[in-house]
């Protein structure tokens, strides 16, 4: 009597045809047209900040985010997000094996997985957190179009403060120095929101100075006093950590949902961010 295998988990789409299309034609058309008609260089970043939302709002800016990576020779794209709904401490991978998009299945780097399971504690694997979140989820069909070979790394990161930072920031850095120049980070994050701030002018202007400084320490204090209200300062954090205080940041593309939205009181800030990990030059 034969055995059979055991099959594949497989991450399923949870906002297709909500934030992007569902059918695949349409929505590699999509982001094909989105990141020819980016305005940003194609560069070699070693990570980008890309925001999360409908591809109607937010499209050209995640576009301009990829374009600034788009450069590299990928072959692992680690993508970090927050969790926004019931955060628990810890940095959950997945248990998947694959993510499913409309343009095909991205699978899962099992061994850059591996390093970060035993790199530290805080690391572990959990789908629950994947399969309720969608920040990850739109990234997924431009790292598909750009880096189509790519394996893929999601983490939710669900920890606050320095010592989440030094502990996430020390992953990356074993992850990368696994193979530096065909590895890329994308953290996924929205710089200023209606739904945790109070003062979203206020708090992406404070958020943008604080990141091109690099100060990542800054950064997570504006965060614990509330003077930001970005949803993923840990990953971008320890994104400037590992990078070193010789970093460099730019900004390539912004917009807000005041664009689109009618209510002035429900304001979302994006932008795209790219950090490369190369001295300034005095």
């Amino acid at each position: 009597m034969g055995v059979t295998p055991l099959r594949a988990r497989v991450r399923p789409p949870i906002v297709d045809g909500l934030f992007y299309p569902a059918k695949s034609d349409q929505l590699s058309a999509l982001v094909d047209q989105l990141l020819a008609s980016s305005s940003t260089p194609e560069g070699t970043c070693f990570a980008a900040v890309s925001p999360h939302a409908g591809y109607e709002l937010a499209g050209p800016v995640m576009a301009s985010a990829f374009r600034g990576i788009a450069g590299r020779r990928a072959r692992t794209v680690i993508l970090l997000g927050p969790v926004h709904r019931d955060p628990q401490n810890g940095f959950f991978l997945p248990e998947s094996d694959s993510f499913a998009t409309p343009l095909g299945e991205l699978t899962v780097d099992e061994r850059v997985t591996s390093l970060l399971l035993h790199q530290d504690s805080s690391f572990s694997r959990n789908d629950i957190f994947h399969l309720e979140e969608h920040c990850i989820e739109v990234q997924l069909p431009f790292v598909a179009r750009v880096f189509p070979d790519a394996l893929v790394v999601p983490i939710l990161v669900g920890s606050r403060g320095p010592a989440a930072v030094n502990a996430l920031a020390a992953g990356l850095t074993a992850a990368l120095a696994e193979d530096p120049g065909n590895t890329v980070c994308v953290v996924t994050s929205n710089v200023a929101s209606y739904m945790t701030g109070k003062d979203v002018d206020s708090e992406c202007a404070a958020f943008e100075s604080l990141v091109a400084t690099g100060d990542w320490r800054a950064l997570v204090n504006a965060e614990e006093k509330k003077k930001i209200s970005a949803c993923g300062v840990t990953a971008i954090a320890a994104l400037l950590r590992a990078a070193g205080p010789g970093c460099r940041v730019s900004f390539s593309g912004r917009a807000s949902s005041r664009e689109k939205e009618d209510d002035p009181t429900r304001t979302v800030h994006y932008a795209a961010i790219g950090i490369e990990n190369e001295p300034r030059a005095d």
